[in-house]
């Protein structure tokens, strides 16, 4: 039994005409899962090289094929880059291999089911349909060969003379998608008596509670009726000294909520004070508890987003930021649907994030070193001592949010103008300041070092320490040092992403390469 899906391919790349899964060349099926591409796809290949006109039937790469229909229509910015093909599928099993690189072509889309002749008005949601095959009960020789395939006897195949197999015995059924047996049940099996059970139940209860301070059995007439009364006046008065108890619960309940909101008061009005002092008079907002569960939508589990180092971070919608009238002090960020640096520098292979462009990173780069956060503009300055890619968030434009304060440390400013503070070196090991680490002395220059190896990483999209390079470059600052005098090694380690760069933007890079080096300067 033939089975079929369609999936929705990976998109282009923000104003450019390069696939989001250029980092993994396209599309690989599992050649040894029996999943092919089927001969209802219609695929585009688009900014092509001349190197594609070299090839003949079934790629069309002519002047009047269908791809230029869809870019004129639906791709703008692959106007810059006119030459495209179009490839239908044959269908074949071993049709599971779409691949895309700067030899060939950097992008593709593709249409189910499209008129090759007749190209649509609308142009459909791109989508990818595969196939795949139901695996038949296992072949077999002899009874042994169907002992790991339970409740199962070697038996021959009446659809192919001269074959057997491993077919399911009686009251079992071949299940395709397990490779098992299984158990049939019986639609019309009898039906429990639960409800008689529960009747009877129910008839013992309202029998006994006729025959209080007796021994109750169902059948028998109570006995005793003065133990009667006196269990009655007893249950009376628990009754009513649980009451009392219940009415002195609440009115210290009452009494402690009462000293509670006073001191919460008290604690809001010392928050506004200190937000005023250290944001030049400019006053945060202060919501309420309920407003922000109703932000939050009651601090419910769909609205999770995730947990980190300390506590719980909760999506919500609400007007303005800052403080929280809460006895649990909370800081509010607007919402940043694009994750954070680190899942688009290492995690884009698998799909889910785009690869950054170089102009992406140049301004992730410069919003990073602008951010208000750090050091000058905050009174007192403000050491982050946390400046990595899994620290800065990027918004529904890709632009770059500090954030994790959770090990910063504010600098009161001494008369001589001391701009560090010795404390314990804390930190991660590859964006750890050596001088910090050496000394304990915190100065900015521990956030500036941070910087360059962030730096690095937009470079070459490498983690700062990787342990599945070579020994002597597991530290990509080391790696890195030793490389940057040749420009050759140099532009080799650069991100592929953003190799096939202008020679403007080749000048760029060489002058972030500068900049990190200065940054990393000892």
């Amino acid at each position: 039994m033939t089975q079929r899906i369609v999936l929705r391919p990976p998109n282009l790349l923000f104003d450019s005409c390069i696939s989001s899964d250029i980092g993994t060349q396209g599309i690989q099926l599992d050649d040894d899962l029996p999943f092919n591409i089927t001969s209802s796809n219609t695929i585009l290949l688009l900014n092509c090289t001349n190197a594609m006109l070299n090839l003949q039937a079934p790629i069309n790469c002519t002047p009047t094929s269908l791809c230029h229909n869809y870019i004129n229509d639906n791709a703008a910015a692959c106007t810059r880059s006119p030459l495209c093909c179009v490839l239908k599928i044959s269908g074949s099993q071993t049709a599971y291999v779409l691949r895309i690189h700067d030899r060939g072509c950097l992008a593709y889309q593709i249409f189910v089911n499209i008129d090759t002749v007749n190209p649509p008005k609308k142009w459909p949601q791109p989508g990818l349909e595969i196939e795949w095959t139901l695996p038949q009960e296992p072949a077999c020789k002899t009874p042994v060969d169907c002992d790991n395939l339970f409740h199962s006897k070697c038996l021959p195949d009446p659809a192919n003379v001269g074959t057997t197999r491993c077919f399911c015995s009686k009251g079992f059924k071949w299940d395709p998608l397990n490779g098992l047996c299984a158990t049939i049940y019986l639609l019309n099996q009898k039906k429990t008596t639960f409800k008689t059970v529960l009747n009877m139940a129910v008839s013992i209860k309202i029998l006994c509670s006729l025959c209080l301070g007796t021994k109750c059995r169902p059948g028998r007439r109570c006995k005793s009726r003065k133990k009667h009364t006196v269990l009655v006046s007893g249950i009376s008065a628990a009754l009513g000294g649980v009451l009392l108890a219940i009415m002195i619960g609440i009115l210290v309940y009452k009494q402690r909520q009462s000293v509670k909101k006073e001191l919460q008061k008290r604690l809001i009005k010392e928050r506004e004070k200190m937000f005023n002092a250290r944001n030049n008079g400019r006053s945060a907002s202060v919501f309420t508890g309920k407003e922000i569960r109703k932000a939050r939508g009651n601090y419910s589990a769909a609205n999770l987003i995730g947990s980190g180092g300390f506590g719980e971070v909760f999506k919500g919608l609400i007007k303005s930021l800052m403080s929280v009238e809460l006895e649990q002090p909370l800081m509010i960020y607007e919402f940043v649907p694009n994750g954070t640096l680190f899942n688009h520098l290492h995690c884009s292979r698998f799909g889910k994030y785009a690869p950054l462009t170089w102009q992406h990173r140049l301004r992730i780069a410069h919003q990073t070193a602008e951010s208000p956060y750090l050091h000058s503009t905050a009174v007192p300055p403000i050491y982050h001592r946390e400046v990595k890619p899994i620290n800065i968030f990027l918004d529904e434009k890709l632009n770059a949010k500090v954030s994790d304060f959770g090990l910063s440390w504010l600098v009161e400013r001494t008369e001589g103008d001391a701009s560090y503070t010795y404390t314990s070196a804390q930190g991660t090991i590859g964006y750890l300041d050596p001088e910090y680490y050496r000394s304990f002395q915190l100065t900015d220059k521990s956030d500036v070092y941070s910087f360059g190896v962030l730096l690095l990483g937009l470079l070459t999209s490498k983690k700062a320490i990787d342990f599945n390079r070579e020994d002597e470059n597991v530290n990509l600052v080391v790696y890195m040092k030793n490389i940057m005098e040749d420009e050759e090694r140099l532009i080799d380690v650069v991100d592929p992403v953003i190799k096939g760069a202008r020679k403007l933007e080749l000048d760029t890079i060489k002058a972030l390469v500068l900049l990190a080096a200065s940054c990393l300067d000892d």
